[in-house]
């Protein structure tokens, strides 16, 4: 088999590594990702300016791009003719309306798009859970392999969160279901960016805000992507897109 790896986080990013490392040892493994950190860029792509490539390894490459165009690239230009294209393992979740701003999401899509069968993996995380990038990459490995055996329609894409569980729990105890995204979206709001001069602001034409939100507190419909994956199940979701 030949696995296209890309991501949102950059090249550098030890979810992608991690999971290169891993399926390296049992497919032929490409990795064409950013060269830098991508995240929530949605499914932008280069068409006004050159993109730079820099190849870092043997099937391995960094380009000036997006997600997107990393699938664009791979598929198009270095030709790799990859059975899949696997994006992630995303440092972070892709829940409910998140699969319309993810970078990683995006990518998935875009090979879908090109023909090419596409999974996208998010690794939901939690400060107070400790992570071990190696241990999140073999989950993502065993929903992957079970992903491959389901019925795979015509036009879409699947979409695979893993739950935040201390790196001790067995792997091949994780819970899939699939199940639809939460429909409500992640709250949030602006705030006045704490480092400027509030006094200021109201006669300030520049001042800047930033944005704020608590993740952990988003609405989680019962059954929703959300819901399943904070309660400790791996979640799957097929998503269509227009052909």
């Amino acid at each position: 088999m030949r696995i296209l790896l890309t991501n949102d986080d950059g090249f550098e990013a030890e979810g992608l590594q991690c999971l290169y490392e891993l399926l390296s040892t049992k497919a032929t493994c490409f990795v064409v990702a950013p060269d830098r950190g991508r995240s929530c860029c949605g499914h932008a792509v280069t068409t006004g300016s050159p993109i730079d490539l820099e190849q870092r390894g043997e099937n391995k490459w960094a380009i000036s791009g997006t997600p997107a165009d990393c699938v664009r690239i791979g598929l198009s230009w270095l030709k790799l003719e990859p059975d899949i294209v696997i994006s992630g393992v995303n440092h972070g979740g892709n829940l409910g309306a998140d699969i319309f701003y993810s970078g990683t999401v995006a990518a998935a899509r875009e090979a879908c798009l090109m023909g090419v069968r596409s999974i996208a993996v998010s690794q939901y995380m939690r400060r107070d859970v400790e992570r071990d990038w190696n241990i999140n990459a073999s989950r993502a490995d065993y929903v992957i392999e079970h992903v491959c055996k389901l019925d795979w329609p015509a036009g879409g894409f699947w979409s695979a969160n893993l739950p935040a569980l201390p790196p001790s729990e067995s792997v091949h105890a994780l819970p899939i279901a699939q199940c639809e995204p939460e429909r409500q979206s992640l709250r949030f709001e602006f705030a006045h960016d704490r480092e400027s001069n509030v006094d200021l602001i109201q006669n300030d034409p520049t001042h800047r805000v930033i944005y704020e939100s608590n993740y952990q507190l988003r609405p989680r419909g019962v059954g929703s992507d959300v819901a399943l994956c904070f309660s400790g199940q791996a979640t799957l979701t097929w998503l269509s897109v227009v052909r």
